[in-house]
C-alpha cells in the first residue's frame, strides 16, 4: 500500500465472530474509499482473528495487529499508534455502519477546522438487524459540552476525530474502565469543539453480551472519577462521589421503568441491565428494586 490513506478505521474485537462479518462489510461498501481499516485483535478465542485475516488477504486496505488480550484501551491505543491517516473514525466489531458514514463525516469536518470530533445520531438494532429505535443526541459544541458536564452524549462507534487532537488529549487512559471514552471526550472538549450530526450514520447492535451486571458499579464509578478529574483540571470542587452515584442511578432505574413500559423489551435491558443495578449500596436498593421491576416488565413484554 502506497501514500497515506485520509481515514485510518480502528476497530478493536475480541471473540466478534458473530457479527463481525457484517461490521467489516459496512466498513468496506462505504462511498468514501480513501480510508485503511485497522482491526486489533485482543486475544480472540473464537476464530475472529481467522475471519479478520481472511478479508485483510482479500483486501489491502485491512491491517490486522495483535493485543494480547490487554483490554479495549490497550487495544484502541495500539491501533492509533499503528494509523496513518489525518482522521481517525471508531467502529466496533459488532455494529454497521451506514454506506454514507465516511463521507458525511469527513466533509462536516473539512467545512469546520474548529472541531476535532464529529459523533452522529444512531439506530439501536438487535441480534437479528431489527430497528428498535432511533438516539437523538445534541448537536452543536456548546449543547455537547454543557450536556458532557452531566454525563456522556458521544456515541463511540459513531466516531471520527482529528489524530492530532486525540493525541494531544493524550489518547485514552486505563484510569477510567468502562468509561474511557466519556473521559476522552471530557478532555478533548478542553481544546476543541465537538458535534454530533444529525445524520443516523451507524446502526448499534444491542446484545446480552453487553449487559454485564457485575461491572455496573464499577461503571458508574468511574463516570463520576472522570466528571471529577474533567472539574479539577478547571479549577472547580469535585461532586461527592456517594451522592453523584445514588443520583444517577436513580435517574437511570427511572429511565429503565420507561422502557419498559413502552414495551420495548431489548432497549429497556439494555437500559436496565448497563445503569440501574448496583448491588446492595444503602441508599440504592431502591433504585437496584426499579430495575429489577423494569426487567420483570421487559420479559412480560417480550412473551406477549
Amino acid at each position: 500500500m502506497t501514500g497515506s490513506p485520509a481515514v485510518s478505521v480502528v476497530m478493536p474485537m475480541r471473540d466478534a465472530g458473530a457479527f463481525l462479518g457484517a461490521a467489516i462489510e459496512s466498513i468496506l461498501t462505504q462511498t468514501f474509499a480513501d480510508f485503511e481499516l485497522i482491526i486489533v485483535d485482543d486475544g480472540s478465542g473464537d476464530g475472529s482473528r481467522v475471519w479478520a485475516d481472511r478479508y485483510a488477504a482479500a483486501d489491502p486496505r485491512i491491517v490486522v495487529l495483535r493485543s494480547p488480550g490487554r483490554g479495549i484501551v490497550a487495544a484502541l491505543n495500539h491501533g492509533i499508534s499503528q494509523a496513518r491517516g489525518d482522521l481517525i473514525a471508531r467502529m466496533d466489531a459488532d455494529d454497521i455502519a451506514l454506506p454514507h458514514r465516511f463521507a458525511t463525516q469527513v466533509a462536516a469536518l473539512g467545512a469546520r477546522p474548529r472541531v476535532g470530533v464529529v459523533g452522529s445520531n444512531y439506530t439501536a438494532i438487535d441480534t437479528q438487524g431489527k430497528r428498535l429505535r432511533n438516539i437523538v443526541l445534541p448537536a452543536t459544541p456548546e449543547a455537547v459540552r454543557e450536556r458532557l458536564v452531566a454525563g456522556n452524549c458521544i456515541a463511540h462507534p459513531t466516531v471520527m476525530m482529528r489524530r492530532d487532537a486525540v493525541l494531544a488529549a493524550g489518547l485514552y487512559r486505563a484510569d477510567f474502565p468502562l468509561c474511557e471514552d466519556y473521559d476522552l471526550w471530557l478532555r478533548l472538549s478542553a481544546i476543541t469543539d465537538i458535534v454530533n450530526l444529525p445524520e443516523v450514520l451507524l446502526r448499534y447492535r444491542l446484545h446480552p453480551a453487553q449487559a454485564t451486571a457485575s461491572n455496573l458499579e464499577r461503571r458508574l464509578r468511574s463516570e463520576v472519577a472522570a466528571i471529577n478529574d474533567a472539574i479539577r483540571r478547571r479549577g472547580g470542587e469535585a461532586r461527592p462521589v456517594a451522592t453523584e452515584i445514588r443520583d444517577r442511578a436513580m435517574a437511570a432505574a427511572r429511565g429503565a421503568i420507561g422502557e419498559a413500559r413502552r414495551s420495548d423489551a431489548f432497549a429497556a435491558l439494555k437500559v436496565a441491565a448497563r445503569q440501574g443495578a448496583l448491588g446492595p449500596m444503602g441508599a440504592l436498593r431502591w433504585a437496584r428494586l426499579m430495575w429489577k421491576a423494569a426487567l420483570v416488565g421487559t420479559f412480560r413484554h417480550s412473551c406477549d
